[in-house]
């Protein structure tokens, strides 16, 4: 009689702990990426009636497009990294569960 061997069966409550880490890291991004975009619009916002006021100058307009810029660069590349280590963390996961 052949016995097949198969790799360690993962329980259901661990699959669910890791898919809920992931979610969690995932809403934490997003919170990241949602502060950078208020803040970007908010830099934006205060540019450009500053500047159609004439409350502030041309050199001071493109410092505050520059610094909301680098404000949505700062949010949007932590968004990007754990995104995409959260998706090749669950297809792992999922690679994982399919081969059982």
């Amino acid at each position: 009689m052949a016995t097949k061997k198969r790799g360690k069966k993962i329980p259901r409550e661990v699959v669910e702990l890791e898919v809920e880490k992931s979610r969690l890291n995932r809403e934490k991004s997003m919170l990241v990426m949602n502060k950078s975009l208020i803040l970007y619009f908010c830099f934006m916002f205060v540019a450009v009636l500053g500047f159609i006021n004439g409350y502030i100058s041309r050199t001071l307009l493109n410092v505050l497009i520059v610094m909301g810029l680098a404000v949505l660069i700062v949010g949007a590349v932590p968004y990007i990294k754990t995104m995409h280590s959260e998706e090749s963390r669950l297809n792992k996961l999922i690679d994982i569960m399919m081969r059982q």
